[in-house]
């Protein structure tokens, strides 16, 4: 029987009735196990999508089809995969889930090698779109593409392709790289969408090339940071493998694991040694590791991203509710990527061969390619950091400030002490509004820190209990807020640091004040200032496991402010640049100063320089620094108990005026009778100066 030359009815009617459907409930990265092939023509992978190679994809196509949100960010470095995940959502949505869809990119030659190279192969390695790819010419561009149900129109970012058109879902790659005439490109793109509502799903993909470093509300104005600061910022979370303690190679995480590498050895040497170190238990991580690890991170109930509203614990337990933002943010790094060439050495050898090459050139734009691209980190700018010296702090010192009393500004009091050979050696610093601070005491107690129980009860005693009267002659004293102590130093140390703290916590003499900025905000802390140039601001972690001397000294519980030291030392250069009293300004009580130059105090503050690298190095062999690492970590334990996050407006009780204030009491008349002996009159108060000088230098 001869074929009719005429179409099936029966058949045009089940393929319109097919068009009725509801679509498949699938989520793109099920969509993408089942049906994604890929075709490296070039070398690489070639088969079925697996999500074993790159697992960090499958969170953000998991949230592409929810209505809970209307954004998706995804912050990362190149060759990490994280184009495939808008190839996959347009996969899924040609074959199973027609919507129109409009792709940018940065320019158009750009845009048309990525069509050639990437969407043109993919279309034919697939039969779901194949067929239902148009027949006509005007169909199947390097621009347009119409699919059955749907249009995909692939566009650089200029002012003309942003205005004119709308779609429920758009793609936006690489909007770092977008023209900076455009403004928010987040908002014209907004504006694309805005009459499909919830319907409606943004894609951003891109480096962090605008953002400026690591502080959200200071550096993340522009770009794909912006995006993600208005996220809910998911990091990823993987174990060690030889400890098992959860932790993420994302540098904002909680508990933030580190590339480490020796700095000063060969190119060839950096490559070879460089180790992901555990921040709880110090393990180094070889770069085969990785793999297992972002495979269990995956297998995890939580499969791998912990945001904001979440904690999560040493062993893997996550708590709390993830907070409900508009936007879902993903933030992958270079140490996550298989594909990454070299692995993690050549993450390192990249990173030191570019610190090199500005040290010699003072040229940044390699270092800049290398953390954005390579790393997927923020690249901060070298800072414009002067300095001030010694004689012209000195001169800044004022008459009428003494030491040990707290004068009018003052809201609250920290307290530092850093362990010496034979002594330790502190310093109390109050803080005002907007960071303005003062010297308040200081001094040196005779001890042996790495062998003496009992000299670290005393020492809890004379500094962190005591009390100081302000300046109103009320009578009134201001306890200390909090108190933090170097747990580094001498063999022993570290032991007995700990075994201070859980002796002091078992007495009720420590309390946990609670989490602020997702960290734990403890009245007593041990502290260590972190080696690698690129630590993180500030983390609070439970390291005391890593060795039996430590677990025996505080079971596994004792918590460590780990900080940055070049960032604070930054901080503290800025704040003593600072000529006008107000934000940020720090006073000096005269009685600091000697009876003439050099002032052996003021010479400490300001014993070290910022190298071209960021790091501070101290300016002469044999230099002393001890003034400098307390007025640093003095700050450091400001910030983690929320410095810089305080409404000034309505601050809370322990940072009131004094008349409100939960630290002010009335003072036992002891301290009242001491009170007025910290007032003598001026006749008697240059002898006082000279001898308390001497006592603090």
């Amino acid at each position: 029987m001869r074929e009719s030359p005429y179409g099936s009815a029966v058949g045009i009617a089940v393929n319109a009735l097919d068009l009725l459907l509801p679509p498949v409930r699938q989520s793109v990265s099920d969509f993408a196990l089942e049906k994604r092939h890929l075709s490296n023509q070039g070398g690489g992978y070639v088969g079925k999508w697996t999500h074993d190679m790159a697992p960090y994809l499958v969170g953000p196509m998991d949230v592409l089809n929810l209505l809970d949100y209307q954004t998706v960010a995804v912050v990362g470095p190149g060759q990490s995969g994280k184009t495939e995940i808008a190839q996959n959502w347009l996969l899924k949505s040609v074959s199973t889930d027609p919507g129109d869809m409009l792709w940018y990119m940065q320019t158009d030659p750009g845009l048309e090698a990525f069509v050639k190279g990437r969407i043109n192969p993919m279309i034919d390695a697939h039969e779901s779109m194949k067929e239902r790819l148009g027949r006509r010419p005007v169909d199947d561009s390097l621009h347009f593409k119409q699919f059955q149900g749907m249009r995909v129109e692939f566009l650089s970012a200029a002012h003309s392709n942003l205005i004119n058109k709308s779609a429920p879902r758009i793609v936006a790659d690489e909007v770092d790289a977008y023209a900076t005439s455009l403004g928010d490109v987040k908002a014209l793109l907004d504006v694309r969408r805005q009459t499909f509502g919830r319907q409606s799903t943004l894609l951003a993909l891109s480096h962090p090339d605008l953002a400026r470093g690591l502080i959200p509300e200071r550096d993340w104005a522009a770009g794909i940071m912006a995006i993600y600061g208005d996220s809910d910022r998911r990091v990823w979370y993987w174990p060690c493998p030889h400890c098992g303690c959860w932790s993420s190679p994302v540098p904002i995480a909680q508990r933030y694991m580190p590339l480490e590498y020796p700095e000063d050895g060969s190119l060839d040497e950096i490559e070879a040694r460089a180790r992901l170190v555990c921040p709880v238990n110090g393990c180094l991580i070889e770069d085969h590791h990785r793999r297992e690890m972002n495979r269990l991170a995956f297998a995890s109930p939580f499969r791998g991203w912990v945001g904001e509203g979440q904690e999560i614990s040493q062993d893997g337990t996550v708590t709390g509710e993830l907070v409900r933002r508009k936007t879902a943010g993903f933030w992958i790094v270079g140490a996550m990527s298989p594909f990454i060439m070299g692995g993690i050495g050549g993450l390192a050898r990249a990173r030191a061969k570019a610190q090199r090459e500005m040290e010699v050139s003072g040229e940044e734009q390699t270092l800049r390619q290398v953390l954005v691209k390579q790393w997927g980190f923020p690249y901060t700018p070298p800072r414009n950091v002067g300095t001030v010296d010694a004689n012209t702090l000195a001169e800044r010192a004022e008459q009428d400030l003494k030491t040990g009393v707290v004068p009018e500004g003052v809201r609250f009091l920290t307290a530092i002490v850093d362990c010496q050979l034979a002594n330790f050696e502190w310093l109390v610093r109050g803080w005002g509004p907007r960071g303005e601070s003062w010297v308040i005491d200081g001094g040196k107690i005779p001890a042996d820190p790495a062998t003496s129980p009992e000299d670290w009860d005393k020492m809890r005693e004379q500094v962190m209990e005591k009390v100081y009267p302000l300046a109103d002659r009320s009578g009134r004293v201001m306890a200390i807020k909090a108190s933090g102590f170097d747990s580094a130093g001498l063999p022993g140390v570290t032991q007995q640091a700990y075994a201070a703290w859980t002796r002091w916590r078992t007495r009720k003499q420590v309390r946990l004040y609670g989490k602020i900025a997702g960290r734990d905000a403890w009245s007593v802390i041990p502290m260590k200032g972190a080696s690698q140039l690129n630590a993180p601001r500030l983390t609070v972690v439970y390291p005391d496991t890593s060795r039996a001397a430590n677990v025996k000294a505080g079971g596994g519980t004792v918590p460590l402010a780990q900080f940055n030291p070049n960032m604070f030392k930054d901080d503290l250069s800025g704040q003593l640049q600072r000529a006008e009293i107000g934000d940020w300004y720090v006073h000096f009580p005269y009685a600091l100063r000697a009876k003439e130059a050099p002032h052996p105090w003021f010479e400490q503050v300001v014993s070290e320089h910022r190298l071209p690298n960021g790091r501070w190095e101290k300016t002469a062999d044999g230099a002393r620094n001890e003034k400098l690492d307390l007025m640093v970590m003095g700050h450091v334990l400001a910030h983690l108990h929320g410095l810089s996050r305080i409404n000034w407006d309505r601050p809370p009780p322990w940072a009131a005026e004094w008349d409100k204030n939960s630290l002010v009491t009335e003072a036992p008349a002891v301290v009242a009778e001491s009170t007025e002996a910290a007032a003598p009159a001026p006749s008697a108060q240059k002898p006082e100066r000279k001898s308390l000088a001497s006592r603090l230098a």
